[in-house]
């Protein structure tokens, strides 16, 4: 498993450990989720695409826990890869080169999500030397 990999998967036990006391003990917490209730509540836009809106915005402002929650929300709504690199590819055109770089992590989340972590060794070495 290479950093990035367990990045991620701390990332998501993270988030699951600390809900509850959150929940029980900041105040602004519960009232944020109601927030984000009504943010992603299909209605013009259907909840695929604000998932996919909201992980551009999230590659863009180097949030990697809200990368991965963004990314798995897209997934679990029907996003299809094609759809997930798109959206990448706006994160970059509205973030240059940071969003490029925060956009391998997603990248990393998506192969995990997809059960497809790669080993780099069998990438084309062209094109290692360019990332």
């Amino acid at each position: 498993m290479n950093l990035t990999e367990e990045k991620i998967k701390c990332s998501v036990a993270e988030r699951k450990r600390s809900h509850l006391k959150l929940l029980r003990h900041a105040a602004t917490y519960e009232s944020f989720l109601d927030v984000e209730k009504a943010a992603f509540k299909a209605g013009a836009l259907d909840v695929k695409a604000k998932e996919l809106m909201a992980l551009s915005i999230s590659i863009v402002t180097k949030c990697e826990p809200c990368m991965e929650w963004h990314l798995h929300q897209a997934l679990t709504h029907g996003a299809s890869e094609a759809e997930i690199y798109e959206t990448i590819d706006v994160a970059i055109e509205m973030g240059g080169g940071p969003a490029a770089a925060y956009a391998r992590f997603v990248v990393t989340a998506l192969e995990l999500a997809r059960g497809e972590t790669k080993d780099s060794s069998s990438a084309d070495e062209d094109e290692l030397s360019r990332g």
